[in-house]
């Protein structure tokens, strides 16, 4: 489903998180791999925190080969995702994906997912494919830790 340009763009994020690390590189990557022995990667995530916020993170890549899905590994490593999000003090978790056809699988896991649609953006990436916009807020969904469990923020309406 992707574009080359987008691929090309994961692996240059994947050589730097090689020579720099996670911590250096500000990437994360979490890999499921087949357990017979070969090691074949079925899945991976890819996330960072959000620049210039304080808890909020951004979801990059999550794909799952497609002989290997149906089989919980999404939902593994965006588990996974989230529970080192949470010792970090993270609160918020924002994905941007297409809304054109071969995407609303991932529209859907993602609602399904606990994650809700903040907005779209017609013909964003190129005529006729749109950006969705999804966001899960950990501390409803589980607890965070740090200052953000329990603080409420006020609506644009309270403010004015």
């Amino acid at each position: 489903m992707f574009r080359p340009e987008e691929i090309e763009t994961l692996m240059e994020i994947f050589q730097e998180v090689c020579r720099k690390g996670s911590d250096g590189s500000g990437y994360h990557f979490l890999v499921w791999a087949d357990g017979d022995g070969e090691g074949e990667i079925q899945g991976l995530i890819c996330y960072g925190r959000r620049p210039m916020t304080r808890w909020s993170w951004d979801l990059y890549w999550l794909m799952v080969d497609p002989r290997a899905r149906g089989r919980g590994i999404g939902t593994a490593l965006l588990q996974a995702m989230e529970d080192h999000l949470r010792r970090e003090g993270g609160r918020w978790i924002v994905v941007e994906t297409a809304t054109s056809a071969p995407y609303v699988p991932a529209r859907r896991f993602y609602a399904r997912n606990g994650f809700r649609l903040l907005g779209t953006v017609e013909d964003f990436y190129e005529e006729g494919e749109g950006l969705a916009i999804y966001v899960k807020d950990l501390a409803s969904a589980g607890g965070v830790a740090g200052e953000a469990a329990g603080r409420r923020f006020p609506s644009p309406e309270e403010v004015s």
